[in-house]
C-alpha cells in the first residue's frame, strides 16, 4: 500500500508541476514568431550608450546594410554591384536621369565655370543613368576612396594617363566600350550620351572588375539633432556661371540649381537628399587656363548639414588612397542620417551663406 500510495502522490505532483510551468512558459505559436527582418527597428551604428535600441549586432549581418546611406537593404539589392558614373551638370544637360537613386552624389567643378556630378549607385538600378561625361583626375581620386568601378566617356589627357597606368582603377570608357552605352536622339550631342545600372554591372561582371562595398561613412537615425544650429536653407554660389542652394523641407533638403528646382528626369520629382556635406578646399587653374587641380588630400574645414541642423567639420585625407574623415571641430566624429548624400567640394573662395 505505500508503495502505491508514493506513485499516486509522484503520478500528482508531476502532473501539478507540468500544470504550473506549462501556463508560465508557453511556447510561441508560428505565427507569433518574430519575423526579423520585417520588425526590426533602424539601428545605430555607432552603438554608444544614448542608443535607444535594444540590438544584438550578431541577429543582423552589417552585409544587409548599405555602407554608402546606412539604410537596411531589400532582399533584392544586397546582392547588386556598386559602381560610379560622371554625371554632366551643365544648363544642357537638365534636367539629369538617375540622380534621385544615386545613393552618394558628388558635386565639383569642372571647368569654365560649370560642375559635375559623380554619383555612386548601389541600393536602387535606375534605368536611365546621365548625361554621361568625360573624367578628371580629382573624381579618380574619389572612385579610388571608393574603390569602385566608374563609368564615364573619355577625360582629360591627366586623367587618362592615370587610368592607364593605375591598374587599380576601373574605368568603364564609352569611347572604348559603348555596348554599354547609347545616345538619345531628342538631345544634341555631346549632352545625349546615357546607361543604365543594368548596363554598367553587367559590364563588370562580364569583364571581372573587382569592387569593394567600402564603408567610408557612418550613419545613426539621430544625426545632429542635439545641435541648436538649424538652418532652412543653405546657399552656394561656386562660380560666376552656377549657384546651387538647398531648402529644408518635410525631413529632405530639395537641391536648387541656378534658381530653379531640380528634377530628375526619371521621376520628374525633385531632386532631394537627407545629408549635405560640404568640403572646403583649394582650387587652381593648370598652365592651360582650362582645367583645375583640386586638392582632396590633407586637411581642410567644412560643414555637415543634416535634420535641419548644421554643423561645422574638419576634414582629413591622409593620401590618394585613403578615405576622407569628417570630424567635429573638437574631434568627434560625424555621423550622418541614413539617406542618400549629397557632397559638394567647393573652392575657399566660394561664397557660402546660410538662413
Amino acid at each position: 500500500m505505500k508503495k502505491i500510495a508514493l506513485i499516486a502522490f509522484q503520478l500528482i505532483l508531476s502532473l501539478l508541476v507540468g500544470f504550473i510551468f506549462g501556463n508560465l512558459i508557453m511556447p510561441l505559436k508560428t505565427s507569433e514568431k518574430i519575423d526579423t527582418l520585417k520588425e526590426l527597428k533602424p539601428i545605430d551604428l555607432t552603438m554608444n550608450e544614448e542608443n535607444p535600441y535594444d540590438f544584438d549586432m550578431e541577429e543582423l549581418s552589417l552585409e544587409t546594410l548599405s555602407p554608402y546611406t546606412g539604410n537596411l537593404l531589400e532582399s533584392d539589392s544586397i546582392d547588386n554591384i556598386p559602381f560610379m558614373c560622371i554625371i554632366e551638370n551643365s544648363r544642357a544637360a537638365r534636367p539629369q536621369s538617375g540622380l534621385s537613386e544615386a545613393d552618394i552624389v558628388y558635386e565639383t567643378m569642372a571647368e569654365a565655370g560649370i560642375p559635375r556630378f559623380l554619383a555612386v549607385f548601389y541600393e536602387n538600378s535606375p534605368e536611365v543613368i546621365g548625361p554621361v561625361r568625360s573624367v578628371r583626375p580629382y573624381f579618380l581620386d574619389i572612385s579610388k576612396e571608393h574603390d569602385l568601378p566608374f563609368a564615364h566617356c573619355g577625360g582629360s589627357a591627366e586623367a587618362l594617363a592615370t587610368i592607364s597606368s593605375d591598374k587599380s582603377l576601373n574605368s568603364i570608357n564609352e569611347i572604348k566600350n559603348g555596348s554599354a552605352f547609347w545616345r538619345d536622339n531628342t538631345r544634341k550631342a555631346p549632352h545625349n550620351l546615357y546607361t543604365s545600372a543594368k548596363n554598367i554591372r553587367k559590364f563588370i561582371a562580364d569583364n571581372g572588375y573587382e569592387y569593394s562595398k567600402n564603408n567610408t561613412l557612418s550613419f545613426k537615425d539621430n544625426s545632429l539633432l542635439n545641435s541648436s544650429n538649424y538652418i532652412s536653407e543653405i546657399k552656394l554660389n561656386l562660380s560666376d556661371y552656377y549657384k546651387t542652394s538647398y531648402k529644408y523641407v518635410d525631413g529632405f533638403y530639395e537641391k536648387y540649381m541656378d534658381g530653379e528646382l531640380a528634377i530628375d528626369k526619371n521621376t520628374n520629382s525633385p531632386l532631394k537628399f537627407k545629408n549635405i556635406v560640404v568640403q572646403i578646399t583649394d582650387m587652381s587653374l593648370q598652365s592651360d587656363n582650362t582645367h583645375l587641380d583640386i586638392d582632396l588630400t590633407g586637411t581642410g574645414e567644412g560643414y555637415v548639414f543634416s535634420n535641419g541642423r548644421m554643423e561645422k567639420i574638419h576634414w582629413k585625407k591622409e593620401d590618394s588612397n585613403s578615405k576622407t574623415t569628417l570630424k567635429t571641430e573638437d574631434g568627434t566624429p560625424i555621423y550622418l542620417s541614413r539617406g542618400n548624400t549629397i557632397w559638394n567640394i567647393v573652392d575657399k573662395i566660394s561664397s557660402l551663406s546660410f538662413n
